[in-house]
């Protein structure tokens, strides 16, 4: 275990969480926030997850109903200007999810708390978890010079899961246009942590692999050109269905990226597809997640 690297990781952490503590009124977007922690924001969520014990968006919406609390007991604001405050279009929205963090409606909050004094009787402090997630499977992960690989394919949103719809329409379209090879390669690239974005909002893309010239007709829905870089890759071989992947991804960035020694480059994870769902039992399928790095 590297627990310089790990603590390095700890404190980019600890400083996103002090920085939304700061800025609390301001725009606290994933690619901002990536910046702060000096990480991509391809794989910053992930990381950020697997160390705090909840998404992004989970931390600012309870750090902004803190400071709610504390307002609600320390000044006569209207609960109205509060929830504006916390960002909520609506008493009603705040009140909500006020009472499901606290246990009770604001109202009830502010007169069974606030002292004539006006001081805040319950202090709100925010701090990453003092134990370690414990991982019931580990995974076996290789070091690899990845080859640069030509793409094409069509860009997905939604649902991960629904992805399969997409490589589908790209297998009827290759196959017509006889583009498919023994040699070719099924790839889907993944911009988004599905369990911090919200599903109709995750972007992927669908793709096969192509040589280095290959001439697309014009008209139709032809699909898109893209490409996969050259590097320094880490690469985890995956057996088992498709829903289940988002147990090695947590693995990979929650406790092996953070001891590894290595940093995350700026390009988003990708996974290859080794076998044909058609004809696999879904316990058997082969996957394998690929994730560039360079030293950290």
């Amino acid at each position: 275990m590297k627990k310089t690297t790990a603590e390095n990781y700890r404190q980019r952490v600890i400083r996103v969480i002090e920085y939304i503590h700061d800025h609390l009124d301001d725009d606290l977007n994933i690619n901002l926030l990536a910046d702060v922690a000096f990480m991509s924001p391809y794989h910053f969520h992930r990381i950020y997850r697997e160390m705090a014990r909840e998404t992004l968006n989970a931390t600012i919406r309870r750090l902004r109903l803190q400071r709610a609390a504390v307002e609600l007991i320390s000044s006569t604001k209207p609960i109205v200007r509060i929830a504006t405050s916390a960002t909520y279009g609506s008493p009603e929205a705040f009140t909500r999810a006020f009472t499901y963090q606290f246990g009770e409606s604001p109202t009830d909050y502010r007169n069974a708390r606030r002292s004539d004094s006006g001081r805040v009787n319950e202090p709100f402090v925010a701090m990453l978890p003092t134990e370690r997630e414990e991982y019931r499977d580990m995974y076996n992960v290789e070091i690899v010079d990845f080859k640069p690989i030509n793409l094409i394919g069509y860009s997905h949103q939604g649902d991960y899961m629904e992805i399969g719809r997409t490589f589908e329409k790209l297998f009827v379209y290759a196959s017509s246009h006889n583009l498919l090879s023994d040699q070719t390669r099924s790839i889907g690239l993944y911009f988004d942590d599905p369990k911090t974005v919200e599903q109709n909002k995750l972007r992927a893309f669908a793709a096969i692999s192509v040589a280095d010239q290959v001439d697309l007709p014009d008209g139709g829905d032809v699909p898109e050109s893209n490409q996969i870089p050259g590097g320094t890759c880490v690469s985890l071989l995956f057996k088992g269905s498709y829903a289940e992947l988002e147990k090695p991804y947590d693995w990979l960035f929650g406790q092996w990226l953070p001891q590894s020694g290595y940093e995350a480059a700026d390009f988003p994870p990708f996974e290859e597809y080794l076998n044909d769902p058609k004809d696999t039992q879904p316990s058997e399928l082969l996957t394998r997640i690929n994730c560039f790095v360079s030293n950290g």
